[in-house]
């Protein structure tokens, strides 16, 4: 074999074992820095209580001071005559040890609870006890005393004829953890023993040889099972002799605090709920030394090394096995490993559990991640590249479209404004392309994320013919919609991908149609899920194979699920029958002559099938050469209650009459419906000759509305408006006037309202109060006043023509731009300068930090990318100051990705500008500013 060769060979075992490498080194360092700590006790806990309880050791029992002695000797520290009578009472019945788990210290010979001074009686008295205590402990001769240590270290000693007398002595600390739960404790501490082996040591001396750990510092303690099955008797019933006949008979007794308010309460794993005195873990620890069952550990060099091997060969095990044997071999090892742990913890063993999980568990996924990883890893290098690419292109291209508007709105000849709409169409076309790419890469790399919002259908179907208005009303060709009235007034959806949908099949509709016009219609229905064994035609198959279960991204909305379909028709060019399966694939057209002709990437209907599958659907196309195209795509969605209501203002127009004139079908199928939502009562013409009859045989109509497409010139637009108002005789009545979207359309006579086309439902609206408006009273409250506000201010952005920017006055707004690339300052200056706002610049997140020490500034327009201090760091750090966190801060990126969204407003922007920066989004987004509403309401 070449060493080429071997190399290879290498490589391909290494990326075999490299995942499971990775896993373990990073547990084993977490397992060292005891990280796996807290999660490895809660576990501990759950294996034990899965392991099951046994018999505490019947040679222990308890002398409890419970409740009732208490109730009975008063309050703690009761006398010491108690004890000295209970040795008494434990030597007549021949107790081999007995452990006093009490400080028997002078610090608690008086009662600590109490402020008072003692007097000489009282410490008379309690020498006296002393003494009795001591004499019986030394006619018993096998008694063990604690001691214990204060906060500051300093040993708490039993008084010293307790000390002379007691066999010996051992520590009493209590070794709980962070979460209270007691597992373990010192063997020995100050050169004492622990309590409990000082009385296993005591109890071999004459009864029975225990073989007591000498080479453990730290015992792990093997809980038998809940306190509660403890063989406890109360102190007050061996004093009164209602005690069990030979109950305390070579036993050892271990004599503690067990009442209800214990000292040092502690947590075991069978008692997890509620503490139980410190006392029962001496308990525990006689008990496992008097069975040899103490928990046997493993060290942390030895997990560490099986981890380190756990890891690679696990992972070398699953390596180019398919997903669902890797996950199963996975979640097979990893409960074989639990029920290993359960089975050694019967013969005694404690082993790790948490940390060989953790392994197991994200060497598995790091096997699959990985795997992905290396097929789809020229799509990742792609998605990357091109993500780079567009903010890079995105920088320049900011300048070349607005600069290159701005130089059109500037005095020119003709051949000079060829030149500068040449270049706003090319870069328009470099903008549409990289969005489009982004997106491709995005669906097929599967970061493409869908959103869950209320839509509605009415607004979305608006914004997206109003996007094509412009270079439809250039072509003469009618923009026109309906909306069946099935189709619920709004749905939890994505609106930005459902637009972006309708828009790329609108604008190959107006791109290959050059007259007629371009139609959308939306029909819905219920979703019912077909029974199995349908038989369906292939083409029908095709549409409902993307339809066998609801979107999982939908939120539990409460409305029905509906399955909801587009229709876009044009009377365009169509398409070659041979040429009706390559639409849908990506980088094609239908021919290489269109693409010459028209232009396009060919990546817009590649685009629509993927995010219409992704919503639930699918999309499909019939067309007929030279005849025109129609394209379908449905989605499904469910019904949002959030539906916007009717305005206040259109109840006053009930019961109105108005004559509709227009030949155009669809428009009129659309108008008529929302005349009839409303309440009017209308009738239909398509000609001027028709609507005249309409008006001899009933001539009480309020208004008219009138298409301008029935007369061919201005001047027969005057003369059908007379005609229609001498018929009617009303020379005031009023006439609502659909105009083709153009600068020089003006009305032609008084009382007419320009509708311009496509009409949109709130232009309608407010139109139609010019019928009867003496009807119609001003707003009584704040909120029908904001209500009439917002619908005017959408009127008038509709019902006027594009101009390059419809401006408002501008309020004194004090603004920073933080920019660091030269040509993007000048351009958001001038865009600024149009808009009639002035504004600072600087060249990086720290400067913009200095300048608001030294000014105060309403809005900063912050880019993401600058040196020294980004824009989302200096967003941050603005937000930390209290003087100015009220600063109104927008992105100004040429990031155009969704997470970067998500990065700006987590940092604190208030707003998000994508370059290239459009003028028309620059006002809005200052529009958006409170500090603007504020300062225009004042002015």
């Amino acid at each position: 074999m070449t060493k080429v060769g071997q190399i290879s060979r290498y490589i391909k075992r290494l990326n075999q074992l490299l995942p499971g490498l990775m896993t373990s080194l990073i547990v084993v360092v977490l397992l060292l820095l005891q990280t796996w700590l807290p999660l490895e006790r809660m576990v501990s806990n759950q294996i034990m209580r899965w392991r099951g309880t046994y018999s505490w050791d019947s040679r222990l029992v308890m002398v409890s001071i419970d409740d009732k002695t208490l109730e009975q000797f008063g309050q703690y520290p009761i006398s010491r005559d108690y004890y000295a009578r209970l040795l008494n009472k434990l030597k007549t019945e021949d107790a081999s040890v007995v452990v006093f788990n009490l400080i028997l210290s002078d610090s608690v010979t008086s009662n600590r609870f109490s402020s008072e001074p003692i007097s000489k009686q009282t410490d008379s008295v309690e020498r006296s006890a002393n003494e009795r205590f001591a004499r019986a402990m030394a006619i018993h001769g096998r008694v063990i005393v604690g001691q214990v240590w204060d906060v500051e270290g300093n040993p708490v000693e039993p008084i010293p004829v307790f000390s002379d007398t007691a066999l010996a002595k051992g520590h009493m600390r209590l070794s709980a953890d962070r979460d209270g739960f007691a597992r373990s404790l010192e063997v020995t501490y100050g050169n004492l023993p622990a309590l409990g082996i000082a009385a296993i040591q005591a109890y071999s001396l004459e009864d029975e040889l225990v073989s007591i750990p000498s080479d453990l510092s730290r015992m792990h303690i093997n809980w038998p099972g809940p306190v509660q099955n403890v063989p406890t008797i109360s102190l007050a019933d061996v004093i009164n002799g209602e005690s069990p006949p030979d109950a305390f008979t070579g036993k050892i007794i271990l004599v503690g605090y067990g009442a209800t308010s214990g000292f040092a309460p502690m947590r075991t794993a069978f008692n997890n709920r509620w503490p139980v005195p410190g006392s029962y873990m001496h308990a525990a620890v006689i008990d496992n030394v008097l069975n040899q069952n103490w928990l046997k550990v493993l060290s942390p060099k030895t997990v560490a090394m099986g981890l380190l091997l756990l890891g690679p060969c696990f992972s070398w095990l699953l390596y180019r096995r398919n997903m669902g044997v890797q996950l199963l071999l996975g979640v097979a090892l990893s409960g074989g490993w639990i029920l290993s742990c359960v089975l050694a913890l019967k013969a005694g063993y404690l082993l790790p559990v948490v940390s060989p999980l953790v392994v197991l568990s994200v060497t598995t996924a790091s096997v699959i991640v990985w795997g992905r990883l290396q097929s789809n890893a020229m799509l990742q290098v792609r998605s990357a590249f091109l993500s780079t690419m567009s903010h890079e292109i995105r920088t320049p291209l900011n300048a070349i479209m607005n600069l290159s508007e701005m130089l059109q709105e500037t005095p020119l000849d003709e051949r000079q404004r060829e030149y500068a709409e040449t270049l706003t169409s090319s870069s328009q076309t470099l903008m549409a392309l990289i969005n489009d790419v982004l997106d491709f890469s995005k669906i097929e790399s599967g970061r493409l994320a869908l959103e869950d919002y209320p839509v509605t259908l009415v607004e979305t179907v608006e914004r997206s013919l109003e996007l094509l208005a412009t270079k439809a009303a250039e072509k003469d060709l009618e923009l026109v919609y309906a909306i069946a009235p099935t189709v619920p007034s709004a749905i939890i959806g994505d609106p930005v991908r459902l637009q972006q949908i309708l828009a790329n099949l609108l604008s190959n509709a107006v791109k290959f149609t050059d007259a007629g016009e371009v139609t959308v219609r939306v029909k819905a229905r219920p979703y019912r899920r077909r029974p199995r064994g349908l038989l369906l035609t292939p083409w029908r198959h095709r549409r409902l194979r993307h339809k066998a279960r609801p979107p999982s991204n939908l939120p539990p909305a409460k409305g029905e699920l509906y399955e909801i379909q587009i229709e876009v028709s044009d009377t365009g060019i169509g398409i070659p029958a041979d040429r009706m399966s390559q639409l849908f694939k990506p980088f094609s057209q239908a021919s290489a002559s269109i693409a010459r002709q028209y232009g396009g990437t060919g990546l817009g209907l590649s685009i629509s099938k993927r995010l219409s599958e992704r919503m639930g659907g699918s999309i499909w196309a019939k067309s007929i050469l030279g005849r025109g195209s129609t394209f379908f795509f449905t989605f499904q969605a469910q019904e949002s209650y959030q539906a916007p209501a009717l305005p206040d203002y259109v109840q006053a127009l009930k019961g109105a009459s108005v004559l509709v004139i227009d030949r155009n079908q669809t428009r009129l199928e659309q108008i008529s419906r929302e005349l009839q939502t409303l309440g009017i009562q209308f009738v239909q013409a398509t000609s001027l000759s028709e609507a005249v009859v309409f008006i001899h045989n009933a001539p009480m109509f309020d208004g008219v509305i009138l298409d301008e497409a029935i007369a061919s010139t201005s001047s027969d637009i005057s003369t059908a408006v007379s005609t229609l108002r001498q018929a009617i005789a009303n020379e005031r009545l009023p006439i609502l006037l659909l105009s083709a979207l153009r600068r020089d359309a003006r009305p032609c006579a008084s009382h007419i309202t320009m509708l311009w086309k496509p009409v949109k439902q709130v232009s309608l609206y407010q139109a139609l109060r010019s019928i009867r408006p003496q009807t119609l009273a001003k707003p009584t409250s704040a909120v029908s006043a904001l209500s009439t506000a917002t619908e005017t201010k959408a009127l008038s952005s509709a019902s006027s023509p594009k101009s390059p920017l419809t401006q408002t006055r501008p309020a004194n707004l004090d603004i920073l731009i933080a920019e660091d690339n030269r040509i993007n300052q000048t351009v958001a200056l001038r865009l600024l300068e149009l808009l009639g706002y002035g504004a600072d610049v600087v060249n990086s997140g720290a400067e913009a930090l200095e300048a608001i020490q030294k000014r105060h500034y309403d809005v900063i327009l912050m880019d993401m990318r600058m040196p020294d201090l980004d824009g989302l760091e200096a967003t941050r750090q603005i937000r930390q100051l209290p003087e100015h966190n009220n600063i109104w801060i927008i992105a100004m990126t040429a990031n155009g990705m969704a997470s970067d969204r998500k990065r700006c407003f987590d940092a604190g922007m208030n707003d998000y500008l994508r370059k290239p920066v459009k003028r028309e989004a620059l006002a809005q987004a200052l529009q958006r500013c409170p500090v603007t509403h504020q300062r225009l309401s004042v002015g």
